[in-house]
C-alpha cells in the first residue's frame, strides 16, 4: 500500500485532473446524446468540435511546447548553451522545461570551470623554462609545451595522439622510457637531443595519475642540463676567484712572517719593510672579506636601502674631494660638469656615495699620469644620470659585458698592484639595481672609458 502512495505522489495531480476532466467531458456528451435524442450526424458534428477544440488544446498545452523543448534541447547538445526554454506554465511541461534550463546553466558552469582550469594549465605550461610531454599508458601524447615543440619542431595539435617514438626519435629516450615500462618506477637520466641545435636535458619520466591515485598514463619533464651545469661553472669559478684571492695575500703574509722569524727581525730596516708589506696585505685581506659580506647581504637583500631625499650633486661634490690627492699626485685633472637643476632623488646616501667613490676610484687607478677624469650629471624623462668618463688604458670589446662580475679583472697583474679586490663593479651594479635603476659602460682600448648608471625619481614630487 505504501509502495502505491509513493507512486501515486511521484505522479502529481495534474495529469489525474486531466484524465477527469476527459471523463467528465465524455459522460457530458452521453447526457447531451440521452436529452436531445441526436441523430449519426448530429453526434458526428458535436463529436468533430469537441475533438477540435480537444486537439487545439492538446496542441496548445502539450505538442507545441514539447517540440520547442525538444528543438532547444538539440541545440544545447550541440554546445549552444546559452539560451533558455521560454515556457513559464505551472505543469508538468513547465516543470520540465525548468529542468531543462537548470541543467543547461549548471552544465555551462562546470565548462567554464574547466576551461578556465585548462587555460590556467596551458599559461603554467607555456611559462615553463621545462620541457613537458603527458602520455596515456600506450604511450601516445597527450600534451607537449612549446618548449617540447620549438625542441623537436612539432606543435601540439600535430604531435597529439601520435606514439612518443614518432615525436621524438632518440634511442637513449627510448631506453630510458622502456625503464619505466618495464619496472613502474621513475626514471631519470641526462640525455643530449641532436636537433638544430644540440643540447643536454635531464629527463625525469614518472607515473601520471588521476584524482584517485590511480596510473593513467606517463609525463616527462625535461629540464635544461645547460642551465644547471652553467650555474656549477659559476659556482665554482667563484669558489676558485676566492680561494685564489685569499690564497694570494695569505701567501705574501706567511712567505714575510717566516723570512722574519728565520732572523730578518734581527735587521731592523729589513724587518720594517717586511712588516709593512704584510700590514698592507692583511688591510686588502680585510678589505677583500669586507666586500665579500657586503656584496652578499646586497644580493641576499639583507641590507636594504634606507631612502631619503639625496642631492646627488652633493654626493658627486663629496666623492671628487676624497680623490684630490691622489689625483694631485698623479698629475690628473678632475673636473665636473652638473646639471644644476638636477631634482632631488629617493635614495640611500651612504650607498649612493659607495657607487661614485667606487667608479671614481677605477677612473683614477687606471688613467696614465697626466690624465682627465670628468663627472657630468644630467637629467633625461624621469631619470637622473651621472657620467663618470676618463682617458686612460680603456677596455677590449670582449672584456665589456663581464666587467660588472666578481672577480672578474681585465689586467689581472695591474689590478693587484692597485690593490683592487675585483669586487668593485660588481658591488656598484648592485647597489643602482637596489635603487630601480642601471648601469653602463662604454669604453675603447687606449681611449679611456665611460661608466654610466641611471637612477629614476618621482616627478610628481618634483613639481615638473
Amino acid at each position: 500500500m505504501s509502495v502505491n502512495i509513493k507512486s501515486f505522489m511521484r505522479i502529481g495531480w495534474r495529469p489525474l485532473s486531466g484524465y477527469f476532466l476527459l471523463f467528465l467531458g465524455v459522460i457530458a456528451f452521453a447526457q447531451i446524446y440521452a436529452l436531445y435524442k441526436l441523430d449519426l450526424w448530429e453526434a458526428i458534428v458535436v463529436a468533430f468540435f469537441c475533438a477540435a477544440a480537444l486537439a487545439w488544446i492538446t496542441y496548445r498545452r502539450l505538442i507545441n511546447p514539447i517540440e520547442e523543448i525538444a528543438c532547444i534541447a538539440q541545440d544545447m547538445a550541440k554546445g549552444n548553451l546559452e539560451q533558455e526554454i521560454r515556457i513559464f506554465a505551472q505543469d508538468e511541461i513547465g516543470d520540465l522545461a525548468r529542468s531543462i534550463n537548470y541543467l543547461a546553466r549548471e552544465l555551462k558552469k562546470n565548462i567554464d570551470d574547466v576551461i578556465l582550469e585548462k587555460d590556467k594549465m596551458q599559461a603554467i605550461l607555456a611559462s615553463m623554462c621545462d620541457g613537458v610531454i603527458a602520455m596515456d599508458n600506450w604511450e601516445r601524447v597527450i600534451l607537449v609545451n612549446p618548449v617540447v615543440e620549438n625542441l623537436f619542431g612539432t606543435t601540439q595539435e600535430v604531435s597529439k595522439g601520435k606514439n612518443i617514438r614518432r615525436v621524438i626519435r632518440n634511442n637513449d629516450f627510448e631506453k630510458l622510457l622502456n625503464q619505466f615500462l618495464e619496472t613502474g618506477q621513475p626514471a631519470q637520466k641526462g640525455i643530449w637531443f641532436i636537433t638544430n641545435e644540440p643540447r643536454s636535458f635531464y629527463v625525469h619520466v614518472k607515473p601520471l595519475k588521476n584524482a584517485f591515485s590511480e596510473n593513467v598514463g606517463i609525463v616527462v619533464l625535461m629540464r635544461d642540463f645547460a642551465g644547471r651545469k652553467n650555474l656549477q661553472d659559476m659556482r665554482s669559478e667563484f669558489v676558485a676567484n676566492v680561494s685564489h684571492e685569499l690564497r694570494t695575500p695569505l701567501t705574501s703574509i706567511r712567505g714575510f712572517a717566516e723570512t722574519l722569524l728565520d732572523g730578518a727581525l734581527e735587521e731592523p730596516n729589513t724587518a720594517r719593510n717586511f712588516l709593512e708589506i704584510i700590514n698592507n696585505e692583511a688591510v686588502r685581506l680585510t678589505r677583500l672579506i669586507d666586500e665579500l659580506l657586503n656584496l652578499s647581504k646586497i644580493e641576499d637583500h639583507k641590507i636594504a636601502p634606507k631612502c631619503q631625499p639625496v642631492v646627488i650633486n652633493d654626493l658627486i661634490k663629496s666623492a671628487v674631494t676624497i680623490f684630490q690627492t691622489r689625483a694631485t699626485e698623479k698629475n690628473l685633472n678632475i673636473t665636473t660638469n652638473l646639471y644644476e637643476e638636477l631634482p632631488v632623488i629617493q635614495g640611500d646616501p651612504d650607498m649612493l656615495s659607495q657607487v661614485l667613490i667606487n667608479l671614481i676610484d677605477n677612473a683614477v687607478s687606471y688613467t696614465q699620469t697626466g690624465g682627465g677624469i670628468q663627472i657630468r650629471s644630467s637629467i633625461s624623462e624621469n631619470n637622473v644620470k651621472v657620467s663618470v668618463q676618463d682617458n686612460g688604458i680603456g677596455i677590449p670589446r670582449d672584456s665589456l659585458p663581464r666587467v660588472f662580475e666578481r672577480f672578474y679583472r681585465v689586467d689581472k697583474a695591474r689590478s693587484r698592484e692597485q690593490g683592487g679586490t675585483g669586487l668593485g663593479l660588481s658591488i656598484v651594479k648592485h647597489i643602482v639595481d637596489v635603487h630601480h635603476g642601471h648601469v653602463h659602460v662604454e669604453s675603447r682600448v687606449g681611449e679611456g672609458s665611460t661608466f654610466s648608471f641611471v637612477l629614476p625619481f618621482d616627478s610628481a614630487s618634483q613639481g615638473v
